[in-house]
């Protein structure tokens, strides 16, 4: 059972439905984020969620006490300099499971920054690491330069709708996405680096024809192609989860 985290990158897409999904389930949180200086999207996320009991977020990366999980969401990390993989040394010390989080087209940062830790952590071995590679996320605080953000803000601003298009051809709703993470994490699945896909096949193609959007053409690294794949449940339907993303963003552009 968990009862302690830590979320490096509480204010990035899934890292913030992360801590959400663990308060729900009353483990004490406490949200880091990547770089020093908040943005206004940030701030936001956090007066959101900073009021809740089970949720601390703290600017100082020191921690005296053990924790069950550390999760590094590197979405929203481009490079990580020396200061930064330093930073996070004493984290990892203190994890009994360390979980890195990405999209698999950040894979390549995903594994170096696993490796990293592991050279520099005494008594850390490869077991007690997760690797959890997604396809694309959508729902709420989504990335801007996503086609399913554009085609929301089309629709919110009442502007004609625009060619868009999906790069991946699996897609994931973000809050589906904590909660698989977490009992993932907590069954203590052997497979230590799997992708995860939606159980649903027709989810992309769903997504498509609710937003009118089509799919680039592209093709997944050869890397991705032999990582296991881990079926997600669809708690939430396609018409759900772009209803909850919406929802979201009209609140957001109320605030502004």
């Amino acid at each position: 059972m968990m009862k302690s985290a830590v979320v490096i990158g509480a204010t990035t897409q899934v890292g913030f439905a992360l801590c959400q999904y663990l308060i729900t389930k009353e483990v004490e949180v406490t949200g880091l984020v990547w770089s020093e200086k908040m943005d206004e999207k940030s701030e936001q996320m956090l007066m959101e969620i900073g009021r809740n009991a089970f949720f601390n977020f703290q600017r100082d990366r020191s921690f005296n006490q053990s924790l069950d999980a550390v999760f590094y969401c590197l979405d929203g990390v481009n490079h990580l300099d020396v200061n930064e993989q330093g930073m996070y040394l004493e984290l990892a010390e203190k994890g009994e499971k360390l979980v890195f989080i990405s999209s698999y087209r950040k894979m390549p940062l995903n594994q170096e920054y696993k490796q990293h830790l592991l050279k520099k952590v005494k008594d850390k071995r490869e077991e007690s690491c997760y690797s959890i590679y997604l396809p694309m996320v959508y729902g709420p605080w989504q990335q801007e330069e996503e086609a399913v953000y554009k085609r929301l803000i089309e629709e919110l601003e009442q502007k004609e709708p625009a060619p868009l298009a999906i790069k991946e051809q699996d897609v994931l709703f973000v809050e589906d996405v904590a909660e698989a993470i977490y009992h993932y994490i907590t069954r203590d699945e052997k497979k230590k680096e799997v992708l995860f896909e939606n159980e649903n096949p027709q989810a992309s193609e769903e997504l498509k024809r609710e937003l009118n959007l089509t799919l680039l053409a592209s093709i997944e690294p050869k890397e991705v192609e032999k990582l296991t794949r881990y079926k997600v449940p669809q708690r939430h339907t396609i018409k759900e989860g772009i209803q909850a993303q919406r929802d979201q963003m009209y609140q957001k552009l109320k605030i502004d």
